[in-house]
């Protein structure tokens, strides 16, 4: 959440991409640092046993959401 409020302070648009079990607390670090309203695009848990082309399946998921937030 933190690089993602740094890459919009940067004039760099973003949205931040975060598996389900990590969403709550992105959400409370987004409140905490005053953007309670920031887009936050869920992916299923868990990632880290994923090889690359389920990893890709995963955020190929979310990049209408992630695009559409962008625009």
């Amino acid at each position: 959440m933190h690089d993602a409020l740094i890459l919009e302070h940067l004039e760099l648009p973003s949205v931040l991409l975060c598996t389900t079990n990590f969403t709550h607390t992105a959400q409370v670090m987004a409140e905490q640092l005053g953007r309670g309203d920031y887009p936050i695009v869920e992916i299923d848990h868990p990632i880290g046993r994923l090889d690359d082309s389920g990893l890709a399946g995963r955020v190929g998921q979310a990049m209408d959401k992630v695009a559409e937030l962008l625009m």
